[in-house]
């Protein structure tokens, strides 16, 4: 049977699947609590799996397996290694996020450090952050669909994930979840078929263990340079760093029913991510054993010929994986968008905390909608220009979260309060420089400007207890 009637019934199902799931999630009752974090009413089931779907992009897929099917475990140590990293930091911030019962990660930075300033600073930055990464997720469902499809490449391919995606995010969270529960299926379910199908006849997790072992594997572990390590060390420490300040999981903490809930999140979503890693890692070795030159074709494009070496429904399954993995990041990250653009950068009413009428929250839930809408339009147009590939966008969008929020989570007691904004100025601004007009390496850039900022602090904090101490000295003196 020729593959195409695999992807045509592949992608149908998926389609249909979408519409009956997400739809049962529009309410007729809605307040902007509901429609951020669930109402923070999120069970550990639905928690589980929108923190894993929402961590399953096409960059985890597509962009971590072919720079594996390229350099070996090189590309693991890089990426997937910092990525994990980031992971073991959630559990301390847990208290601390729930805490303040906000609806958005900016917000909070306003009621931790007491400045409105920082909270729209902030948003701003996540606005541009947050667009640029969707281009990944538009970029690769474009490519993924095209493929199966056998449509044209362009426009009309990639804006069915625009359909795909103001669907699943126009219920706000809860159809978010309902969704990502969905689509974490489809992703589990791709990479364990592909793995499993490309193996040999007959052959068993002795086979696997050699594989995950062999030189092929390890080839890219071969000794480099102390500049290549030091490259690869700083790129691991970028995606660590942002992940962990990433107000995409940092939201799923909030949304949790109870603290247990959020504990318990963090402790089963490593094993389904490690799960679908180990899975992933596995089929694109094989394939960088036996097929160790597919051709010189864009990178989604050449994750899926990969799949031309499986049989044809495990190949419909894989693409289909990609699909939902884009699906479910996209639509969390329009809806964090659209949160720092209507919540936190322009309040449409009154003060967060004010008591408001059905019509004004249906008022900035309307609008909020139209915010999706237009974002996920920017990150559509953009995904047809000329951008770097995958690694080099997400690197420099999760620098950028890395420098917003990762000393103001984890290392509070390092933070001046009454700097804190023109700190964030100064860093922000420094970044955007060094990578858009000087060339540097977005992590590098991060290593320098996180280095600033805790010396900038540091100097602060010393100097003002040199004052103060001297100043207690003279009082007593007299």
């Amino acid at each position: 049977m020729s593959p195409l009637i695999y992807y045509l019934a592949a992608f149908g199902a998926y389609t249909i699947s979408i519409i009956l799931m997400t739809g049962q999630s529009f309410t007729w009752k809605e307040t902007r609590s509901s429609f951020y974090v669930g109402g923070r009413k999120t069970g550990l089931i639905p928690s589980v799996s929108t923190f894993c779907a929402t961590w399953m992009s096409p960059l985890s897929l597509v962009g971590y397996g072919m720079w594996l099917y390229r350099d070996g475990y090189m590309a693991f140590f890089a990426s997937v290694n910092g990525w994990l990293i980031g992971l073991m930091f959630f559990p301390f911030i847990v208290k601390r996020l729930r805490i303040r019962r906000v609806l958005s990660l900016p917000e909070w930075l306003e009621k931790t450090y007491g400045d409105a300033r920082v909270r729209k600073l902030v948003a701003l930055t996540m606005i541009f952050l947050y667009t640029l990464y969707l281009v990944i997720q538009f970029r690769a469902f474009g490519v993924i669909v095209s493929y199966m499809l056998e449509i044209t490449p362009g426009f009309a391919a990639t804006s069915l994930v625009y359909l795909f995606v103001l669907y699943t995010t126009f219920g706000g969270y809860p159809s978010v979840v309902r969704s990502d529960v969905l689509n974490l299926a489809f992703i589990i379910f791709g990479v364990t078929i592909a793995a499993y199908c490309i193996l040999p006849p007959g052959a068993g997790l002795g086979y696997a263990k050699d594989v995950l072992f062999s030189e092929t594997a390890v080839g890219g572990l071969e000794p480099v340079s102390y500049a290549e390590a030091f490259s690869l060390f700083a790129m691991m420490l970028a995606w660590g760093f942002g992940v962990a300040g990433n107000p995409q999981y940092a939201i799923r903490i909030i949304s949790c029913r109870t603290k247990r809930d959020a504990y318990g999140m963090l402790s089963l979503s490593p094993l389904i991510i490690g799960w679908i890693y180990v899975c992933t890692t596995l089929f694109i070795l094989v394939c960088r054993m036996n097929y160790a030159d597919i051709g010189n074709f864009e990178e989604t494009l050449a994750f899926a010929k990969l799949g031309q070496f499986l049989p044809s429904f495990a190949g419909a399954a894989l693409l289909i994986g990609v699909i939902a993995a884009a699906v479910s990041t996209a639509n969390s990250q329009l809806l964090l968008a659209a949160s720092s653009l209507c919540y936190d950068l322009f309040p449409l009413s009154g003060k967060s905390g004010a008591p408001r009428g059905p019509m004004e929250e249906d008022k900035f839930l309307f609008l909020n909608r139209g915010a999706i809408t237009a974002i996920a339009s920017a990150a559509l147009f953009l995904s047809h220009a000329k951008l770097p590939g995958y690694l080099l966008l997400g690197r420099i969008s999760w620098t950028l979260v890395a420098i917003c929020f990762f000393f103001p989570l984890f290392v509070p007691k390092l933070i001046v309060k009454s700097m804190l904004f023109y700190v964030l100025t100064v860093a922000i601004s420094l970044q955007f420089m060094f990578v858009f007009i000087v060339g540097i390496s977005p992590e590098y850039s991060m290593l320098v400007v996180l280095f600033a900022e805790a010396v900038i602090f540091k100097f602060h904090k010393f100097f003002n207890a040199e004052s103060e101490t001297y100043y207690l000295y003279n009082v007593e003196s007299e």
